[in-house]
């Protein structure tokens, strides 16, 4: 599984001072499994003395527990650790400089404590715009006490309401808002997503609930359209925000605090879930030999990372055919098979309907194949697990273009191929040996009429297939 330790990306190595950086100490506030393999969230204080940990303690807590107590994060609360490190201020608070021309709407009193990340209000003229401004603090603090990290909160030690998200980092004050400010900055940070209420030109991106394309069949969010009051509306106030949409009207916590996560958004945070962890965190057997021609074989997936209220599909095929659905673990008996090879593949896919699978651009799996070498006198049994992620887009299409791609956690043979909906093979894609990574191919699908079309990958022994519509 590739982590990705975002601020560590962006700030040069050459600013770390891993070896005189301060270390703290780590409170366990939420402990799932195996932090190599589990989500990590890190809490972070800003502002806080020493004779303050117990209340950043009490206060990360208190906002761990309820955004993680928010759909999605609650039914995916088991593939989450959370972690609280106990960073030590000099002084108490967040500065103020009282330099953002919208100061007037908060009562607050210039100040310059001396807070450990150096978090301040009226970041970019924004008074509510609070940033901790020294990343070297923050990438130091990470390298030495918790690099295995995969989404930063900042708690900033203020009752004064303020925040920010991005690149990793969220960050929330200790408003009377703070839980939702969290829950909304989390999804700026953790799943890339845009503000709903028009932030103003310079925050104007494409984004997984933003964009400038208005037609229904060609809309990035295409599959909600017409569900749960998902459509395309337009960006208030004119001029630039204009030519910039969004999934749903006031009603979505990346608008207005308080919503729940629109469809569009509980999606973008369900696959970022997914592009980060495998499922599949151990399975029995790796290797064995098995000295007897007659004995049953058991095989188990031991550890499932399993969402709340279990939406995973799982399915056992042997030598490419189905055998059982949908449990953890299976037992073959050996006079079923031939002398020779065989493969037996597990295949785990969620199904949440929080996914539109129909016609879906992205699909996470993961898999395990265990390749068996049958001779009369028993069997040698091998192991090899992939995380995969196939996507095909745009779908439907009404171009002539179409982009097909795959990332995978392991080295591995990829065949992938377009074929009418009988299967017939209409073109070749791609036939070759693929390092982990993420390759992307596109075709031209001019001369091809209108209809229904499968894209077949076949990664290894594993095979997934995808519907693509011409129209």
């Amino acid at each position: 599984m590739m982590k990705i330790k975002y601020l560590l990306i962006f700030i040069s190595l050459m600013q770390l001072n891993i070896a005189n950086a301060q270390t703290f100490s780590i409170d366990t506030l939420r402990y799932k499994g195996d932090i190599n393999k589990y989500i990590n969230f890190v809490i972070m204080g800003d502002g806080y003395t020493s004779a303050q940990q117990g209340d950043f303690i009490t206060d990360a807590t208190n906002l761990s527990n309820y955004f993680l107590g928010r759909t999605p994060w609650s039914n995916y609360e088991n593939y989450i650790n959370v972690f609280a490190i106990e960073v030590i201020s000099f002084d108490s608070g967040v500065k103020h400089p009282q330099t953002a021309s919208d100061c007037s709407t908060d009562p607050m009193p210039v100040s310059n404590p001396n807070n450990y990340f150096g978090s301040t209000f009226d970041y970019y003229g924004i008074h509510r715009l609070v940033c901790p401004v020294n990343t070297a603090n923050i990438a130091n603090v990470l390298a030495a006490n918790f690099p295995n990290y995969d989404q930063i909160l900042i708690v900033v030690n203020t009752p004064h309401y303020g925040g920010s998200g991005g690149s990793g980092i969220a960050v929330s004050t200790m408003a009377p808002s703070a839980y939702e400010i969290t829950a909304h900055e989390i999804g700026h940070s953790f799943a890339n997503l845009a503000d709903e209420y028009y932030a103003g030109d310079m925050y104007a991106n494409e984004a997984p609930n933003m964009t400038q394309e208005t037609n229904p069949l060609l809309v990035k969010w295409k599959n909600w359209m017409g569900f749960n009051g998902v459509g395309i509306f337009q960006h208030c106030c004119g001029g630039n925000s204009a030519l910039w949409y969004k999934p749903t009207s006031n009603s979505c916590k990346m608008e207005a605090l308080n919503y729940p996560y629109c469809s569009v958004c509980t999606q973008t945070i369900v696959e970022s879930i997914h592009s980060i962890v495998n499922p599949i965190v151990s399975y029995t057997p790796i290797t064995s030999v098995i000295n007897s021609s007659n004995q049953f074989i058991n095989f188990k997936l031991t550890e499932l990372m399993k969402p709340v209220l279990n939406t995973l599909n799982i399915n056992w095929k042997l030598d490419g055919n189905d055998i059982l659905n949908n449990v953890d673990s299976i037992q073959i008996d050996q006079n079923i098979l031939t002398n020779g090879t065989h493969f037996l593949t597990v295949k785990v896919t969620d199904t949440s309907s929080f996914l539109r699978v129909d016609q879906h651009s992205s699909i996470h799996f993961s898999t395990v194949t265990w390749t068996i070498e049958k001779t009369t006198t028993g069997l040698d049994l091998t192991a090899t697990d992939n995380k995969i992620n196939c996507s095909v887009y745009p779908n439907p299409s009404s171009g002539n273009i179409l982009n097909v791609s795959i990332d995978l956690e392991k080295r591995s043979n990829v065949i992938i191929d377009l074929a009418s909906s009988d299967g017939k093979i209409i073109q070749h894609i791609a036939n070759k040996t693929l390092d982990k990574g993420m390759y992307l191919n596109t075709i031209n699908v001019e001369k091809i009429i209108n209809g229904a079309y499968l894209v077949i990958f076949q990664i290894g022994n594993v095979k997934h297939t995808e519907i693509f519509v011409k129209q």
